[in-house]
């Protein structure tokens, strides 16, 4: 039972649903009532050109609209659409200032079969602000890489300044005009024609604001690179007793760019010649040579050279003359055992002489019985000089040897 209610009760409603349908159908389509109906339609700002008569701009962004009481039948208030109507509010046919303006629109187009209830009594707030022009410099900003082994030169354009005029809150904003440029890939030289923006300080573009001219001619050499080594030159002679070690440069090696005929011919780059008598400290800039037609990427034109020196300095050592090529049929009696020796040299390395990395000695050979003067010979390590040696010279005693009984070494032979 209560399954049959619940059957009747749907069938019920779905018959009411019809039937309002169809109630509703023969009102909208047979009667077809008068109603009343508010529709919101956008609102044409026109005349913006005139405000600059009063050093006022509109500020950008504003969409106005006003809100009409439509009246007219079903049908017609229900298919009517926005774009049957023209609402204008008309800037140079009223006095402004800046700031929120209360301004009367006019209602300029409508369908026929609609009537306006409030057209007499239309307005819309418009806010203007202070007309202001500045010049800002203008900046170039590449992306992107050019081919391997090319780098591009420095951007150029046919104007440096742009002028941007328009409202004061956006035209204070603006800190440069800047062309973009993409050079990914590219390996010639790039002339082209690119539009100008206004950006703020951070590089957002600002395009509430009128900008003067609006495009600039822009130049990028893009060249052959190549990476060479550095050449140091000096003139002149260290001072103080100081010897030149070595020469260091940083940075090693340089990237120059031009013409690729030119830079490949160009192994290395020289500097400018350094004076080692003149000398203030152990560095100094020196300044790059460059061909005619060649520039340097990333560089101001000095690199950093380090001179290395070491004093020279004078050494006394005491060392034992020693003997060679000694015959052992004989004895050897020498009137000095010891020399004294003065050697020069470089400090690091006379710091570093040892007794045993010098020979000195008296040379023997074919020396027969009897007293001999001979002079003593010292060998030194490479780098080392000889200053003076004392004695220069000694006396040798050679005499044969005998056994024993005191015979001759030799008779016995």
């Amino acid at each position: 039972m209560d399954e049959k209610n619940q059957k009747q009760q749907i069938i019920i409603k779905i018959c009411c649903v019809i039937a309002a349908f169809g109630l509703w159908l023969y009102i909208t389509s047979v009667l077809n009532p008068v109603k009343n109906y508010k529709k919101n339609i956008p609102v044409t700002i026109i005349n913006e050109d005139a405000l600059e008569q009063s050093r006022l701009a509109l500020v950008p962004g504003q969409k106005p609209y006003v809100t009409l009481t439509l009246k007219g039948t079903i049908n017609d208030i229900y298919s009517v659409n926005e774009d049957q109507f023209k609402v204008v509010v008309d800037l140079g046919a009223y006095v402004t200032k800046k700031g929120e303006n209360n301004i009367p629109v006019q209602i300029q187009q409508s369908p026929d079969n609609i009537k306006i209830l409030n057209s007499d009594n239309l307005w819309v707030k418009i806010t203007l602000d202070d007309l202001v022009e500045k010049t800002v410099p203008l900046k170039v900003v590449t992306s992107g890489k050019a081919k391997d082994g090319y780098y591009p030169g420095e951007p150029s354009t046919n104007i440096t300044d742009v002028s941007v005029k328009g409202p004061e809150r956006f035209v204070k904003l603006i800190d440069r005009g800047e062309i973009r440029c993409d050079i990914d890939g590219m390996y010639r030289d790039l002339n082209t024609i690119l539009p100008i923006q206004a950006v703020d300080i951070n590089g957002n573009a600002i395009g509430e604001v009128k900008i003067q001219p609006k495009s600039a001619e822009l130049k990028i050499p893009i060249k052959k690179a190549k990476s060479v080594g550095i050449n140091i030159k000096t003139t002149g002679k260290l001072n103080n007793n100081s010897v030149l070690d070595k020469i260091t440069v940083t940075p090693e090696k340089v990237d120059i760019v031009g013409e690729e005929n030119i830079i490949n011919n160009i192994p290395s780059l020289d500097t400018e010649p350094i004076d080692l008598g003149n000398l203030s400290g152990d560095e100094v800039a020196a300044k790059l040579i460059l061909p005619k037609g060649v520039t340097l990427v990333n560089n101001n034109g000095f690199v950093k050279v380090k001179i290395y020196s070491n004093s020279m300095i004078n050494k006394n050592i005491s060392l034992d003359i020693k003997t060679i090529n000694e015959d052992n049929n004989y004895n050897t009696t020498l009137d000095a055992d010891k020399a004294v020796l003065s050697v020069s040299g470089l400090e690091t390395a006379i710091n570093n002489l040892k007794p045993e990395d010098i020979q000195c000695y008296v040379d023997l050979n074919s020396m027969k019985e009897g007293e001999h003067k001979l002079p003593v010979k010292v060998n030194l390590p490479e780098g080392i000089k000889l200053v003076s040696i004392s004695p220069e010279n000694i006396t040798v005693n050679i005499k044969k040897k005998v056994t024993s009984e005191g015979v001759n070494v030799n008779q016995n032979q």
